[in-house]
């Protein structure tokens, strides 16, 4: 089933995009549409796309990643429609923006080089898990004759230009950038559509069984690992190691805050000092008077805040906070290092790597202070709140939430 448009106004015939089935399971079909004849091609455009070809691909990726649908894309473009419109519409921006956001879908993209590919306007629907080439396809980032213009000054250098790009499949399979070569038959692909769209179905078929599996296998050792981490967080009524959580408890308890001190009289007294606490210096020890009204203020706060049933939902934010902090432990950050290395074994073995979160985070020197306070002795709320930060870091850089 086709579908249409990119929900800004216009319909590329440059790019087609459908939803199909290859032997019952669901695909996202995106690819260039260069036509059969001189009629075709010229309403078709030569399939050069505009940034609302581009879009219209980008759209369809980002529903295949929502309903979990593999992507397979069909790359047969010179390039993108180089023509003053499509430069004032952000031609680039679109094909980088659908480049970032390849980089991040979730369902595997398989690319099968059908034609030529021709620079950026080819990448921008091609940057995939797989790339698969026909026989006689070709992929460059000039065209050999653009390339012998630039260079040699003349045309009649295409040859050696396209001998100097090393354009074609068997090239790209050497030099490790494609995955495969497709075979096609005698006479080339045109000759026998119905073969060639066989071999196809084939490579695309068996590269589907090949992604899933390890995808599945990595999948299910992330989530053990994901597992083990909330283990090592013990048992609460809520998540408070979640970023996200305490975030949220965060701004409720300030807005329970605001509306205490609004409430109280207290609201024009504490913009006052903060404002006479804005002109004074950090180096700068704060003078008698601002700490009068300090004092003074939190003396009135806690009068308030101690009468039986007052602000009772500021009271319940704030012990909760409080017992985050309470329930900082050591432990947890050796458990959490532990679970750290055996994620990286699971991401190596699928060819990935993570950035070092020890040194990322500047783990090492925090742990070094932390064990030269609890040797030298330091008070136990110094040492909390140095466990509490190392915590935070590692379970922030390993995104557990």
């Amino acid at each position: 089933m086709e579908i249409h448009g990119d929900h800004a106004g216009y319909n590329d015939p440059a790019i087609a995009t459908a939803i199909g089935s290859i032997d019952g399971k669901s695909y996202m079909f995106i690819g260039h549409q260069k036509g059969r004849n001189t009629k075709e091609n010229i309403a078709h455009n030569f399939a050069m796309p505009t940034p609302h070809g581009y879009r219209k691909a980008l759209r369809m990726m980002k529903y295949a990643d929502h309903h979990q649908f593999p992507i397979i894309t069909f790359v047969d473009t010179p390039g993108a429609f180089a023509d003053l419109k499509s430069e004032e519409l952000g031609q680039g921006e679109a094909i980088v923006k659908n480049l970032r956001t390849m980089f991040g879908l979730k369902v595997p993209i398989i690319t099968a080089v059908t034609g030529e590919g021709g620079s950026g306007g080819a990448l921008a629907i091609a940057y995939s898990n797989k790339l698969f080439m026909l026989e006689n396809s070709v992929v460059y980032v000039a065209s050999p004759e653009a390339c012998a213009a630039i260079l040699w000054k003349s045309s009649q250098a295409a040859p050696k230009a396209a001998e100097k790009l090393k354009i074609t499949a068997q090239e790209h399979y050497r030099l490790g950038i494609a995955d495969g070569v497709i075979p096609e038959p005698l006479g080339r692909a045109h000759a026998d559509p119905t073969w060639t769209s066989q071999q196809i179905k084939l490579v695309i078929t068996k590269a589907m069984e090949v992604n899933s599996s390890k995808i599945t296998d990595i999948e299910s050792k992330l989530q053990s690992l994901k597992k083990k981490i909330l283990e090592a967080k013990g048992p609460f009524e809520f998540d408070p190691f979640s970023k996200e959580a305490i975030q949220k408890l965060v701004k409720e308890a300030d807005q329970e805050i605001t509306k205490a001190l609004i409430s109280t009289g207290l609201a024009d007294k504490v913009q006052f000092v903060n404002m006479e606490l804005s002109k004074v210096s950090l180096n700068q020890p704060l003078n008698s008077s601002i700490k009068e009204k300090l004092d003074k203020i939190m003396q009135e706060i806690k009068s308030k805040m101690s009468q039986p049933g007052a602000y009772l939902g500021l009271k319940q934010k704030l012990q909760k906070l409080d017992t985050i902090g309470e329930s900082s432990d050591i432990e947890l950050v050796e458990k959490a290092v532990e679970v750290k290395k055996e994620l990286e074994e699971v991401l190596k073995s699928a060819n990935l790597e993570i950035v070092e979160v020890m040194e990322r985070e500047g783990l090492k020197d925090q742990i070094k202070e932390l064990e030269s306070e609890i040797t030298q002795g330091s008070n136990s709320e110094d040492v909390e709140k140095m466990e509490k930060r190392i915590k935070e870091c590692i379970l922030v850089a390993l995104d557990v939430t």
